[in-house]
């Protein structure tokens, strides 16, 4: 039997690498590395502190170890460095105080535009794979609101070459855009630009006021990696509600859910209870349930008086940003007395 040689395994090994299509991949999604991997740039250029771009980085210690990273929250009148003009900045946009909230890991990237105009951009040139869909995080205030189109933010396909604009992905124009929303997952699919190397970028113009923005987890996956949620837990608290004096009592639940194409969002679908609303020996008051919004409810400490007690069952539904859902249950108990 002829034996395999290091140099004949090595070559092999680079024959079936270059046989394989080019897999998708982001550098530095998640800012964990500042920008390493991403391009900025600002149009005209002007004067520093016009806009920042800076890292936000809520991990311990606190405050941040690093002079150019900026801690969670930030204050008006706070200072912020700009990696693009290598300086510290004062700020005064009227977000101010802004708290950070990393999707991935414990930094992020955040753009604070004054209302010079200006087109700010953060861009990297990407190869993308048959069959990918972007995943990213992103939380906007556009104070201009959508009364001037020539005010806004865009994630962006654009020509790696010409730079031109290939796609819009997102743009704060579009009818019916909200001009300011908290972190959110946002997902485009790919494949018209399949075994291209395009440039994703992140376009800011400001004209009018002042606009402001943090990027958190941008990445690629194959368009059939987006597998439904997984919850590992749900929880209620409280789990047991005494007395039975048919008050409504606040409730929250908790989860611990992840997804490939992340991050989870979480919140109350159904609340049920296995007694009627309004059954004998229940006190004759209803509805028993009130306010859900999220993971909060308000639910009535109230059971039937001949049985051993209500219970009122919880379903948690969770999705990722390609929309793909998940659900578990938790419980909610009123006994009937004290005894074990």
């Amino acid at each position: 039997m002829n034996r395999l040689t290091r140099g004949t395994l090595l070559a092999a090994a680079i024959m079936l690498l270059a046989a394989m299509p080019a897999r998708a991949q982001i550098v530095n999604g998640s800012f964990e590395d500042d920008y390493n991997g991403w391009t900025l740039g600002e149009v005209p250029p002007a004067g520093a502190c016009v806009g920042t771009w800076g890292i936000a980085n809520t991990g311990s210690p606190q405050p941040p170890v690093s002079p150019t990273e900026t801690g969670s929250p930030l204050l008006q009148g706070g200072v912020a460095f700009d990696f693009h003009d290598g300086a510290p900045c004062s700020q005064s946009s009227p977000s101010l105080p802004i708290t950070f909230a990393p999707t991935d890991g414990v930094k992020l990237a955040f753009q604070l535009q004054s209302d010079v105009p200006q087109l700010h951009r953060m861009h990297q040139d990407i190869a993308v794979g048959p069959g990918s869909s972007l995943h990213w995080d992103m939380q906007y205030n556009n104070h201009a609101g959508a009364s001037d189109p020539s005010q806004y933010l865009a994630v962006r396909i654009r020509d790696s070459v010409s730079d031109a604009i290939l796609e819009e992905l997102f743009i704060t124009t579009n009818p019916g855009e909200p001009q300011s929303i908290p972190m959110t997952g946002f997902s485009a699919d790919l494949s018209a630009h399949a075994g291209k190397t395009v440039r994703l970028s992140v376009d800011m113009q400001v004209s009018l006021n002042f606009l402001d923005a943090q990027f958190d987890n941008f990445r690629l996956t194959p368009n059939n990696t987006c597998t439904p949620p997984l919850i590992a837990s749900v929880t209620a608290a409280p789990s047991v509600i005494w007395p039975p004096n048919h008050e409504m009592v606040p409730v929250t639940v908790f989860t611990d859910a992840s997804a490939a194409c992340g991050p989870a969002v979480c919140k109350i679908a159904e609340i049920k209870s296995d007694e009627p609303s309004n059954g004998s020996g229940d006190g004759n008051t209803s509805p028993d349930v009130l306010n859900v919004v999220g993971l909060t409810a308000e639910i009535r400490a109230e059971r039937a008086g001949g049985s051993l007690g209500r219970t009122y069952t919880i379903t948690v539904a969770c999705t990722d940003t390609a929309g793909n859902a998940a659900t578990k249950d938790t419980h909610v108990f009123v006994p009937h007395d004290q005894r074990e």
